[in-house]
């Protein structure tokens, strides 16, 4: 959903608040009214009334956080908002209702299919305790029950329909909802009606077996198919698990295998002799779902969310097999940890760093389907990485949580308790995916020793040179860096230059430390690129153009060339970015460096910025309502050098003009999701005109990662001498 459309649910959240049928509008959202399809969407889109937590447990940080106990304390918050997103008595029956949007396809019934999964959890662990929410086991129980006749009975094989006048089922992601409601079906199986167990079994045997006569498709630039293979794959280890003896069992097994092999499915698969669950590869994999270096694109670019959303399918499907004590395939496995440890080092201090972009909400989606995947890395191959890095992912989302109160993850920053669209399934989808990793932690029963820090940042140091994805990586301790020339939306690059401890304030747009001009009449599709990519023990260097095209006579109109060197064993970089104009153009904006710095509740809303010309605090509201309408405001910052929060620096190397931070007033990230503002040098001015060979923008910068003391005094060596500053930063060979 565009951000648009996110300000409509907005907006109406508003107008519920003010209009005279605001008492109608909440009867429905209660549940207190019989309801006939097709249910009007318009009237869901009023947010619930927020309520707190009766009891809010503070989190405890013990050693071995987080534990069984943690996770749970997480988990039963849950049926607060669950009971907010209840709507009852549906056709007139007191014992069906369903949970949040009544739309029969993916806006509804995966969101739908989460809340089973953790309400049938909820009800079945004795650990849960009620006190926190008010909402006894028993109801919990009934909620469950009552959801699940929902989607059973308005499944493409029952009686009725869904909420919108439509069936749901045989859907390109229908399988991935029906094998959230299997699992949680099978946790509260021996308090399920005979009538329940047989709908129950008619869904999942449907949206298992209407794979039997399909084939795995394929794809590796720009569109993989492995996380849509990879969720079919749920519902076949589901299956299995509820219906071992059934007579199509050994044929969704023959399936599983066939799917696993072709989600993260490489060229050389199809080649390969490798015995793999007793035939050879070749014979197998017929697709080509990840590059040979085993990165992964999607949405147009690699796309760390469809990094990790394979993983935790694959994951899901793990802890479907073992739960029923069924045998797990070597296929489940395929290339599982290749894709982690390209992955892996893309880690920071408490999220992944999206390289090529993000399309959907920060600290979200992608970082929820990691979970999962990071527990089976522990118990299948021992990760301790992982193990840490589950630590760090779970921490952070229990002190949002935490802080909200309400029971929602992101409530308070994005999914302002609305129970439409993917608001509802971003809330649930982080519960279902941590209420697998107690499940699958409380099944093996003991946990993986995380390494030390020092093994830890070994573990996830290093550098590489993705050619198919074509970008650059480089990790260290103290600094993570990256170069891509092209991203989500097409060939535009971006640089990150992350300092440890910094990750909060990184965001992943277009143009990131690169300067960008917004130019009349371009064809952004008709853009290319030619570079050469170089990484060593040190960091690594990346230099080449983007020539961008004339839509009206498909001549270069003019390009952009980058040089970007990295030294992270010296915590430097430089980057040396020019736009030369190929024919007469006019350009309507310039806007040199463009370092895009989020500020919000990760860092309490403040950032301090350090310079030359003195000091300035820069201040977010993170409680107060998001203004419809974008509004920047220009605040200069220092002169010949600027430096974030005392630990990333940024050296002026070429030109005159101040730095200038562009603030925004609201959250501006896709789904209003984080604030972020933009450090420009210059800052963007009106339109000109150039000629053909005119420069249009010069800009050479010296990052730091390091604090105003550390920036200060490399402004000083880099502008003392002519090539003072590649003595700062050349790259050494390995010592031998």
């Amino acid at each position: 959903m565009t951000f648009r459309l996110h300000r409509v649910l907005r907006q109406s959240v508003v107008c519920a608040l003010v209009l005279p049928g605001i008492l109608l509008l909440r009867g429905l959202a209660s549940g207190d009214e019989a309801l006939q399809p097709p249910i009007d969407r318009k009237a869901w889109m009023v947010s619930s009334p927020t309520q707190p937590l009766k009891v809010l447990k503070a989190p405890s940080y013990g050693p071995d956080y987080p534990n069984l106990t943690d996770y749970m304390r997480v988990l039963e918050r849950f049926p607060l908002q669950g009971e907010r997103g209840w709507r009852g008595n549906y056709l007139g029956d007191p014992n069906l209702g369903f949970f949040g949007d009544p739309d029969s396809s993916e806006m509804g019934l995966r969101a739908m299919g989460n809340y089973i999964f953790v309400m049938a959890l909820l009800a079945a662990d004795p650990a849960y305790d009620d006190s926190v929410t008010g909402i006894s086991r028993e109801h919990v129980l009934k909620r469950a029950r009552q959801c699940l006749d929902y989607m059973t009975r308005s499944h493409v094989t029952g009686d009725i329909v869904c909420g919108d006048g439509k069936k749901w089922g045989d859907h390109w992601q229908s399988a991935w909802w029906a094998a959230k409601m299997a699992l949680g079906a099978q946790l509260i199986w021996d308090r399920l009606s005979p009538e329940q167990r047989e709908r129950v079994e008619r869904v999942v045997t449907h949206e298992a077996s209407r794979h039997l006569s399909r084939k795995a498709p394929g794809g590796s630039f720009r569109d993989t198919k492995s996380e849509e293979n990879a969720w079919d794959t749920e519902v076949m280890a589901a299956a299995i698990a509820l219906f071992p003896k059934h007579p199509k069992a050994p044929e969704w097994r023959a399936k599983l295998i066939e799917f696993d092999l072709n989600s993260l499915s490489t060229l050389d698969d199809q080649t390969s002799s490798a015995i793999v669950d007793g035939r050879p590869l070749k014979e197998q994999v017929y697709t080509e779902n990840v590059h040979a270096d085993y990165t992964i694109e999607n949405h147009g670019a690699y796309h760390t969310c469809y990094m990790s959303c394979p993983l935790h399918s694959l994951a899901w499907g793990y802890y479907a097999l073992t739960s029923a004590k069924q045998p797990v395939p070597e296929a489940q496995f395929h290339h599982f940890v290749d894709v982690w440890e390209r992955m892996k080092p893309t880690f920071l201090d408490r999220r992944f760093a999206y390289v090529e972009g993000k399309d959907w909400p920060r600290y979200a989606y992608g970082m929820y389907f990691i979970m999962p995947a990071l527990v089976t890395l522990q118990q299948q191959f021992g990760d301790q990485a992982a193990r840490e890095i589950e630590k760090r992912r779970f921490r952070t989302f229990e002190e949002e949580q935490y802080s909200n109160g309400d029971g929602t993850f992101f409530g308070k920053r994005f999914t302002l308790n609305q129970m439409m669209h993917r608001l509802s399934e971003y809330e649930t989808d982080c519960y279902a995916n941590l209420g697998a990793c107690y499940l699958l932690h409380k099944g093996k029963g003991a946990f993986v020793k995380p390494p030390s820090g020092a093994d830890y940042q070994r573990m996830v140091s290093g550098g590489f040179v993705s050619e198919p994805a074509e970008f650059s990586v480089s990790h260290s301790p103290e600094l993570f860096s990256s170069f891509a020339w092209k991203a989500l939306n097409g060939r535009y690059p971006i640089a990150l230059f992350i300092p440890a401890g910094m990750d909060d304030a990184a965001e992943w747009g277009l143009n990131n430390l690169t300067g960008r001009i917004e130019a009349a009449g371009i064809d952004p599709k008709l853009t290319r690129s030619e570079h050469t990519d170089r990484v060593d023990w040190a960091g690594f260097h990346t230099a080449g153009r983007l020539t961008c095209f004339s839509a009206e006579n498909s001549r270069p109109a003019y390009s952009h060339e980058i040089e970007y060197t990295v030294n992270t064993e010296r915590g430097t970089a430089l980057i040396d970015c020019r736009f030369i104009a190929h024919q007469p153009i006019t350009v309507n904006s310039i806007e040199g460096l463009r370092l895009l710095v989020q500020s919000d509740i990760f860092n309490k809303g403040r950032r301090r910025y350090l310079s030359d010309e003195g000091s300035k605090l820069v201040t977010f509201d993170l409680h107060g309502p998001q203004p419809e309408k974008e509004t920047m405001t220009n605040i200069r910052v220092g002169d010949a050098w600027v430096n974030i929060d005392n630990r990333l620096g940024i050296v002026r190397l070429h030109g005159s003009e101040p730095f200038v931070l562009r603030n925004s007033n609201r959250r501006n990230a896709p789904w209003g999701s984080i604030h972020f503002d933009a450090l420009d040098c210059p800052a963007p001015d009106g339109p000109r005109r150039f000629g053909a060979g005119d420069e249009i923008l010069h800009t050479r910068f010296l990052l730091v990662a390091g604090d105003a003391r550390k920036t200060a005094r490399l402004a000083e060596d880099a502008n003392s001498g002519i090539g003072r500053e590649e003595r700062i930063l050349t790259s050494q060979p390995r010592p031998r």
